[in-house]
């Protein structure tokens, strides 16, 4: 499964424009790239008005966490509560997610590279890329 750094990630490839219209565009592009590909993945955002506490969109499960909380703790505390380090593939590009992931040998995306999944291939079908075994 996927576990991405919502505004991360957004912010990566929003360039600047990261509004809820962007927010929206790149929540509907990550769900269909998880239904094309038999993927899952579930994004954390920190606290975000006009965004439920939690939303399943298919294979994708939307979180904002709670007031009080951020993305980034929601995000190292399921890292920690996991001896699986293939239960994960941590997307973003935040050094204080990256570093913990990478020392408990989580496999870790750029949101560049992360970003790059979800275009089709050129001159190919709109099919997702398959280099990552987290398919289900």
């Amino acid at each position: 499964m996927f576990l991405i750094d919502g505004y991360n990630l957004l912010h990566a490839v929003a360039r600047g424009r990261a509004t809820p219209e962007a927010r929206e565009q790149l929540l509907s592009r990550i769900a269909a790239w998880c239904i094309a590909g038999g993927y899952t993945a579930r994004i954390v955002f920190d606290p975000t008005s006009g965004l439920r506490r939690l939303e399943a969109r298919g294979p994708l499960e939307v979180r904002s966490v709670a007031q009080g909380r951020t993305a980034d703790e929601e995000i190292l505390s399921l890292l920690a509560a996991s001896d699986d380090r293939t239960a994960w593939t941590v997307v973003s590009n935040d050094r204080a997610i990256v570093k913990p992931a990478e020392k408990r040998q989580f496999k870790v995306l750029s949101c560049e590279e992360f970003a790059r999944l979800l275009e089709p291939p050129s001159g190919a079908p709109d099919k997702p890329d398959s280099i990552s075994p987290e398919r289900k």
